[in-house]
């Protein structure tokens, strides 16, 4: 969670019940440079404790530090990495708060670190599933770790009416949205105000300009036959993390020649018994989710 002078924030650390409390404390770390650990008890019963009607029956330990300008470029080598997607582990010292580097999966790093980083460490960057949630406080020796994951993008190929309130949703759950189609009439901001980026072209050279990667997901919606057969030619060569196509089964098998390939979500979206845009638009955010999350929907 981030905290600014001016009492505004960002995130949350939980359903609303410490957040408050610690944007009083963290204004004791602003312009310090320093650090501190705060512990909220959630699991007394009385009624002064913090526990009161949240029932979380734990002890929550809040980490805190000052962003200084060497920690600011330090979120600036992690911003980069994000941009090139790519994840970075985070590790930092409990002990000692100046100690703390974060290292992407070339093996660059930037912070403030002065010993040798345990192979064991690098392993986990480099064998970790895309985004995979990885946070470890090793005790014995006072470290903690996490893996920071960019943003996901999703590529919805098609900008009919129906693809409007997908991205919407897709954006509000903290999704890149970039919308390809080759009607410039349905490609406007007016429709997709939340979109980071609205292309128009051919498909084949929309799909030749953009580079998907293995941490992309992929929406087809176009609604026409022959354009979805050109793009899923182009598709299944590529190692995507979701690619979903809109339509039946039955068309989706015949867009394959006769059998639906386990790379590819048909019918899009957990069944739900959708009716309508919006309800179909859930349904598609609910099976993106479920699939980063790795969970059987």
């Amino acid at each position: 969670m981030f905290f600014r002078l001016d009492g505004s924030r960002m995130g949350l650390l939980s359903g609303g019940c410490l957040e408050n409390d610690m944007q009083s404390r963290v204004e004791e770390v602003f312009n310090t440079g320093a650090a501190a650990v705060y512990q909220y008890d959630l699991s007394s019963e009385n009624d002064l404790g913090w526990g009161v009607g949240v029932g979380c029956n734990g002890i929550i330990s809040v980490f805190a530090r000052d962003v200084d300008e060497t920690f600011r470029q330090s979120l600036s080598f992690v911003y980069q990495c994000f941009t090139e997607k790519k994840p970075v582990l985070y590790i930092q010292s409990v002990k000692n708060v100046d100690q703390y580097v974060f290292l992407n999966s070339d093996k660059g790093t930037f912070g403030k670190w002065d010993q040798e980083i345990p192979d064991v460490w690098e392993s986990i960057l480099l064998a970790a599933p895309p985004f995979c949630r990885y946070s470890k406080l090793i005790s014995e020796e006072d470290y903690f770790l996490q893996l920071l994951w960019p943003k996901p993008s999703l590529y919805i190929i098609g900008a009919g009416e129906d693809a409007r309130p997908l991205a919407y949703l897709a954006s509000e759950a903290e999704y890149s949205v970039h919308i390809l189609d080759w009607r410039e009439a349905l490609c406007s901001p007016v429709y997709f105000p939340s979109a980071e980026t609205i292309q128009v072209d051919s498909v084949e050279k929309l799909m030749k300009r953009i580079e998907l990667t293995p941490l992309d997901s992929v929406v087809i919606m176009t609604h026409h036959f022959q354009r979805d057969i050109e793009i899923l030619r182009i598709l299944k060569d590529l190692q995507l993390f979701y690619i979903g196509i809109l339509g039946s089964k039955k068309r989706t098998a015949r867009l394959m020649d006769g059998s639906i390939p386990d790379w590819l979500h048909s019918p899009v979206g957990l069944s739900i018994d959708a009716e309508g845009p919006k309800e179909i638009a859930v349904s598609i955010v609910a099976q993106l989710i479920a699939v980063k999350n790795r969970r059987q929907a």
